[in-house]
This record gives C-alpha cells, sequence and structure tokens, in this order.
C-alpha cells in the first residue's frame, strides 16, 4: 500500500461479497456500451463510428491506468473491494507500482464523462431528430448514471480507505494524495 494512505485507514469492510462486486461492475459496463452507442451516429468517418471508437479506446486506457495508478497502491490490492479491481490490478501489476497523484487524477472520468456524453448526445439528437430508441437509451443513459451514485456511494461508505482513495464518493475530511 502506498506510504501516504497507510496511517490514513478506517474501519471498513475486508472482503466484499461477489454478487454486489459483479453487480455493480456490470452497472459501469452498461453505461459505457450505451454512451457507446449513444456515439455511435455522432461521428462517422469512412463509414466507421469514429466517436465510438475513440469512446472504447478511452475507456479501456484510462480503466488499465486506473488499476495501476489507484489500485496498486490500495489496501484492497489482491483483495475483493466493492468493484473487485485490487483482484484485477495484482494480476496486471506489481503492488505500489503506480502514482497517487496520477490516480487522483485519473478518477475525474468517472466525474467528468457522464455530462460529456449526455450533451454530445442531447445536441445530436436535437440538430439529427434521433429516433425514438436513441431517446430510450439516452433516458437509459441517465437512469443507470443517477442509480449509480447510491450503489456507489455504499461501496465506498464500506471501504477501507474511504479517506483517503482518489476515486472515493463519501470522503468526510479534505484528504487527498497531493496534500499528504
Amino acid at each position: 500500500m502506498y506510504r501516504c494512505y497507510k496511517s490514513k485507514n478506517v474501519e471498513g469492510v475486508e472482503l466484499f461479497p461477489i454478487f454486489s462486486v459483479i453487480g455493480e461492475n456490470l452497472l459501469l459496463l452498461a453505461t459505457w456500451v450505451i454512451a457507446g452507442y449513444l456515439f455511435w451516429p455522432v461521428w462517422i468517418l469512412f463509414n466507421l463510428p469514429m466517436l465510438t471508437i475513440i469512446w472504447i479506446v478511452l475507456v479501456l486506457i484510462i480503466q488499465v491506468l486506473l488499476k495501476k495508478h489507484n489500485c496498486s497502491g490500495c489496501y484492497y490490492y489482491d483483495k475483493r473491494c466493492h468493484l473487485g479491481w485490487g483482484k484485477i490490478s495484482s494480476a496486471l501489476f506489481e503492488q505500489d507500482s503506480g502514482d497517487p497523484n496520477v490516480g487522483m487524477k485519473l478518477s475525474l472520468f468517472y466525474i467528468i464523462t457522464p455530462p460529456i456524453v449526455l450533451i454530445l448526445s442531447l445536441i445530436y439528437a436535437f440538430i439529427n431528430s434521433a429516433d425514438t430508441a436513441y431517446w430510450a437509451f439516452l433516458i437509459l443513459f441517465i437512469a443507470l448514471n443517477v442509480l449509480s451514485f447510491p450503489i456507489r456511494k455504499h461501496g465506498c461508505s464500506k471501504c477501507v480507505m474511504r479517506e483517503v482513495c482518489p476515486g472515493s464518493a463519501v470522503k468526510t475530511n479534505e484528504n487527498d494524495a497531493s496534500a499528504i
């Protein structure tokens, strides 16, 4: 675990239930897939959905980098956190091999991208008179994102590192890796 985190741990769950881990990951996956669908018609070049391709590459890169820079230095490294990413990180990276400051910046992905997806999709939908299916997926995207906040907050509330994790949804202190 990153040295800067060791003294900041609090009481929490040691091992999260597998069904909640699977459920939370399916929710994240669903929002990413729906975002790809919403991006599909926005920018077509050479008959390819360029924005969807960029989105897929971005999601994959960010997810790998998050596992390195956040999860490799986490208390749950090689354990099952509420997302199960500590286990994934241990399969891919050496412990403490990342940089918590980079991890903190990468965590903004979860805050910044939903509004961007929503705004771009709304602009496309209004300009191009989107069909009912597109609007249905846009509403589903919004609903899943709204649903994800309390679910993520619940998982974070039971985490040992909730006060220092760059991606924590329940920090009560203003502790972060750059200030430590």
